[in-house]
């Protein structure tokens, strides 16, 4: 079917608005060469645009005069796609001219560099299965960067007031199409550093939070091209701080990374009185213990922003206009969190203003479980052995196919 007028207008907006968003989202594109055809799943974990539907990016490297087309395939939902440059200028769409209603692009590029592939549906509230592939012709031969084998792009560890020398080439582990290199650092909860990146080419910075979120970055804070970042860690953990490139066609080199800090006052934390214990008396039965109750962590994400969390820990949110959307038109927020092979969970979702329904989904987005009212009182638990190592998400919604909107809390043991 062809694409209304009006929302063929809105989409440029949505779309530079979505890739903003997706700039602070690691690993946010797979790489594709031309030649090659790939699988994937559109799924409401994913990134969404303005309109409301959602995408995944895929990048591949391009000459002058090269034609390539890009053809988008699914049966299950409508494809729509579009055409990138490094820069996110939008440089084609389409939506159904591939077969049926599969889309297709065929583009001759105008210079080198990384180019972008977005896998988008028609309509939101559309997932499932998708193959996306690429063929090309002319050109000089394109020189297709390799897949990494260290995904994380740690390399060593840096301590306060330390600093280390490094070499980053294009075949280092990438970060949004670019190369990068990563540091470990152990940083204790309040403590602040400064991060500074010296080079003779233009560099950027980037930090990583534990969960892998990356909460500072920076260009040319320092002198000349040089990036600077002030942080505070939040919470103690391993962090890891980042050198890649400002684009992905700087030619990376030699740098030195120099990390200054101070380490944050010692505050001793009262101790609590020891709580008397009951006595058991004979044939009297003490009532079971209650579960541990932990503190709310974190501020409210705003609308529609995927939330991290912790095991051990509660985190509280609300569904609210401008959230995911899930496909009965209900509102729905994501929540991230890092899991270990083997490891039991308890994941529970407590509300006093709606009738809650929580879903445990895989880093691919595959439902593993899901629950209404196990919890009681109209709340949900789910209970689950992580079969992997990874990052799972969980789905706030409510029960029904009426929108509720309400706050609520989640509780990760």
């Amino acid at each position: 079917m062809s694409r209304p007028s009006l929302m063929a207008a809105a989409r440029p907006l949505a779309l530079v608005l979505g890739l903003v968003a997706v700039a602070a989202r690691p690993a946010s594109a797979q790489q594709i060469a031309v030649g090659q055809m790939m699988s994937g799943t559109l799924t409401m974990a994913d990134p969404v645009f303005t309109d409301g539907t959602h995408y995944k990016q895929f990048f591949f490297y391009g000459q002058a005069g090269q034609t390539v087309q890009i053809d988008v395939m699914s049966s299950d939902f409508d494809a729509f796609c579009l055409l990138l440059d490094q820069n996110n200028n939008e440089l084609a769409r389409d939506d159904d001219s591939g077969e049926g209603l599969n889309a297709r692009i065929t583009r001759t590029l105008s210079y080198p560099g990384m180019y972008r592939i977005v896998v988008n549906s028609y309509r939101s509230g559309a997932y499932g299965n998708f193959t996306v592939s690429l063929a090309g012709s002319g050109g000089m031969p394109v020189a297709v960067a390799p897949v990494p084998t260290n995904p994380t792009g740690v390399i060593g560890t840096i301590s306060a007031n330390q600093q280390v020398t490094g070499n980053l080439t294009v075949m280092d582990a990438r970060w949004d199409g670019k190369p990068f290199q990563a540091y470990s650092f152990s940083c204790m909860a309040g403590q602040a550093f400064q991060m500074d990146i010296l080079s003779s080419w233009d560099n950027y910075a980037m930090v990583f939070d534990p969960m892998g979120n990356v909460v500072a970055r920076d260009d040319d804070t320092g002198e000349g091209l040089n990036a600077r970042v002030n942080y505070a860690c939040p919470m103690a953990g391993v962090y890891r701080l980042a050198v890649t490139t400002y684009t992905s066609s700087t030619q990376p080199g030699q740098y030195t990374m120099m990390l200054q800090s101070a380490m944050p006052a010692m505050v001793m934390a009262p101790q609590p009185a020891p709580i008397p214990q009951p006595i058991p008396q004979p044939g009297v039965t003490l009532p079971a213990a209650v579960p541990q109750a932990y503190p709310i962590t974190g501020a409210i994400p705003a609308p529609g922003q995927v939330g991290t969390a912790q095991v051990g820990a509660t985190v509280q949110g609300r569904l609210e206009t401008g959230d995911q959307q899930m496909n009965d038109g209900t509102w729905a927020d994501v929540w991230q969190f890092q899991g270990f092979a083997g490891q039991a969970v308890t994941l529970e979702l407590r509300s006093e203003e709606f009738d809650t329904y929580l879903q445990l989904l895989d880093a691919a987005g595959n439902r593993l479980a899901e629950d209404d009212d196990s919890l009681g009182d109209l709340d949900s638990r789910i209970v689950w052995t992580l079969p992997a190592t990874g990052t799972y998400q969980l789905v706030v919604n409510n029960f029904g196919d009426t929108r509720r909107a309400g706050i609520y809390t989640l509780t990760l043991r």
